[in-house]
């Protein structure tokens, strides 16, 4: 009783999370219908290289992201109600988007002629990047509509899941996958923005140029530790592409995406919570510490029960998505669902303590290690055990950031934390 007594969520968290749970159910279902669907048009090794390209593009989009999704939410979470504070940041963080997207698609399509092997797949990509700037799913989650820009996301992959059951055909170039996916993300972003400017009245246009670049640089620390992670993520794909083959990298994204797909089951409550826990934090570090740490048992126990499931029915899940390689990817599987528990309360402890208490430059550390940690046992690891070794290194810098992560909360959580 006292631990639902703690845990209490008011009227607002209740509807994101209920509302989220309901729209990534629905996503869920699109998810396992679409990737058989993608996986019998293109095949594992096809999969392979389109995973090789969406690597290099996400680097762009997390480009325009910057540190955004977390440093602007947790900025107009905190000034929801001052109306000029809030346009304010609103304006100049899109208007440093903005710039970051000039300079994303410039780089994209020098590197695409000049660079690439599949350079339409790259070109393609442009209205992604145009689409995933006009998005500004941040904004609605500062403002605690984390719902409004998850029945967007839904709406994303509607729009996609109907260009691939329409127009794909098997044998197809990889680059529509692109196309699609990027015509797609482009539709979503018109329609985020209209809402954002018909129905909570901001005003879309470029603000002060110096603004936005300050605001870049100073961001740049969360920005830096989100770019560390995400290399983190990308270099055992690339790994594995270099020193095995790019039908073992199919075969590994695959238990991968599997493995995603569990941790849609956590998001909701996650991106619920988390621009209260900024407002909480601000306010009072110990009620949020004491929150912060039910939280984080109770993201656990889903975890816990969504890890139970998937190992329980295994063999169903991964027959219904591939027929071909079912053991291979079964073992790698198992591997990757215990990798699933451990970055669960990873990024608990990153995004709803270390994140809104600013703690920024340890970040950057934290992910610097389990970085090298991926880097320096990933290379011999996959060199020698291929995919096996692939998922080992997974597990292993897995446990070492967590690790990390709960050493610094122990050192922190007293301390007064700065809020600018």
């Amino acid at each position: 009783m006292n631990l639902i007594k703690n845990f209490s969520l008011d009227k607002k968290i209740t509807i994101n999370t209920i509302s989220l749970f309901l729209i990534n159910a629905s996503n869920f279902l699109l998810s396992i219908i679409l990737l058989p669907k993608l996986l019998d048009s293109f095949g594992v090794s096809g999969w392979g290289e389109i995973v090789l390209c969406q690597i290099i593009i996400n680097y762009f989009i997390w480009i325009i992201d910057w540190s955004f999704p977390q440093y602007a939410c947790k900025q107009i979470s905190m000034y929801e109600n001052q109306l000029r504070k809030r346009r304010a940041i609103f304006i100049t963080t899109r208007s440093s988007q903005f710039l970051l997207l000039i300079i994303s698609s410039s780089i994209l399509i020098i590197y695409s002629l000049f660079f690439s092997k599949n350079e339409f797949a790259y070109l393609y990509s442009l209205p992604t990047l145009l689409g995933n700037f006009l998005q500004s799913y941040w904004y609605f989650e500062g403002r605690e509509k984390i719902y409004e820009s998850a029945i967007f996301q839904l709406i994303n992959k509607l729009i996609f899941a109907f260009f691939v059951f329409n127009f794909l055909k098997r044998g197809d170039y990889i680059s529509l996958y692109f196309l699609y996916f990027g015509l797609a993300t482009l539709i979503t972003g018109i329609l985020s923005t209209l809402r954002i400017v018909l129905t909570y009245k901001e005003n879309i246009k470029i603000g002060n140029i110096r603004r936005s670049i300050k605001l870049i640089k100073k961001s740049y620390l969360l920005f830096n530790s989100s770019i560390i992670g995400n290399l983190s993520n990308s270099c055992i794909p690339y790994m594995i592409g270099t020193f095995s083959s790019v039908e073992n990298l199919g075969i590994y994204n695959i238990s991968d995406r599997i493995k995603n797909i569990c941790i849609q089951i956590i998001h909701p409550l996650s991106n619920s919570i988390f621009p209260r826990m900024s407002k909480l934090y601000k306010y009072n570090k110990d009620i949020a510490n004491r929150k912060f740490l039910i939280f984080a048992f109770f993201i656990f126990s889903i975890g816990l029960f969504a890890f139970t499931v998937l190992n329980l029915n295994i063999d169903y899940i991964i027959n219904f998505f591939i027929k071909n390689q079912s053991t291979l990817i079964k073992n790698i599987l198992r591997i990757l669902s215990f990798s699933f528990l451990m970055n669960i309360i990873y990024e608990t402890f990153i995004n709803q303590y270390l994140v809104v208490n600013n703690l920024f430059k340890d970040i950057n550390r934290i992910k610097l290690i389990v970085l090298l940690t991926s880097i320096f046992l990933g290379i011999p690891l996959i060199y020698y055990k291929g995919i096996y070794g692939a998922a080992l290194t997974n597990l292993t810098y897995s446990f070492i950031g967590l690790l990390c992560a709960v050493n610094l909360f122990i050192k922190t959580r007293n301390i007064k934390s700065l809020f600018y």
